[in-house]
């Protein structure tokens, strides 16, 4: 029987939206490097399918994140994970290759909750009959408290992509499917339609929080006596000014909230 130009093959599983970008990414490396990122994210990439199963492998990645808020990756041992996971060192590596594997899982799963929170915020509907700038301003908020919220995960995935690119695959992918989506809502105001596109001002502006938030991430939190609200507000005053546009109060109250 003949599958339909574009239908799933039979027996297929349906990627996320996170998963089908970062295996586009890795489609276009060489073999080696193919079969290399297959053999440390194969079980991310692939669920296991029993219940008690998934409850091993979620209980090892919330251990693993809890571990490295505490104590910080590198101190991080595969035997402690596993034994304060209630599991043996042995089924730790039936699901990941190494630490390093156990990271790339918990940048997948941060971008994949921060995929489905774009995709509920950034709609047109959402802001009709309101200016761009709570658009900027909404979303600055949710940017700031995401990465505040994911602080140290966010500083450990920037010093794992100075050895392997392919940890922050899952940031880029999600940073670029945050930029298609602000273009898309950016479309429905004719004062900004001309700075959405690729390499324009709305992107270069996004750019720079982005990196404003990475440095945040890095710097001693003892340091930066402003709360994330108000970083937010002045970030989002900056981009505002950039795009030369009406300024418009928001209550960042009334963003969405991030775990």
């Amino acid at each position: 029987m003949n599958t339909p130009l574009g239908a799933p093959r039979p027996g297929a599983t349906r990627r996320k939206p996170a998963e089908r970008a970062v295996a586009r990414t890795i489609e276009s490396d060489d073999a080696d490097s193919l079969r290399a990122g297959r053999r440390r994210l194969g079980v991310v990439l692939k669920p296991a399918a029993q219940a008690r199963s998934r409850n091993k492998l979620e209980r090892l990645l919330e251990v693993g994140l809890e571990m490295m808020n505490e104590i910080g990756f590198d101190r991080m041992r595969v035997v402690d994970i596993a034994e304060r996971a209630g599991c043996s060192t042995g089924a730790f590596y039936q699901r990941f290759a190494d630490k390093e594997a156990l990271l790339e899982a918990l940048a997948q799963r941060f971008a994949e909750k921060a995929w489905t929170l774009l995709d509920t915020m950034l709609i047109p509907e959402r802001f009709e009959g309101q200016p761009f700038a709570v658009v900027v301003r909404r979303m600055v908020v949710v940017m700031v408290r995401l990465a505040s919220a994911h602080a140290v995960l966010l500083r450990e995935v920037v010093r794992a992509s100075l050895r392997d690119m392919r940890t922050w695959t899952y940031f880029s992918a999600m940073r670029d499917h945050m930029m298609a989506r602000l273009f898309e809502v950016a479309g429905h105001y004719p004062e900004v339609t001309d700075k959405a596109a690729p390499g324009g001002p709305i992107e270069l502006a996004v750019q720079i929080i982005l990196s404003s938030l990475i440095s945040r991430s890095l710097a001693d939190q003892r340091i930066i006596a402003i709360s994330d609200d108000d970083y937010a507000a002045e970030l989002a005053t900056l981009m505002i000014r950039y795009l030369v546009i009406d300024d418009a109060p928001w209550d960042a109250a009334l963003s969405p909230t991030v775990d």
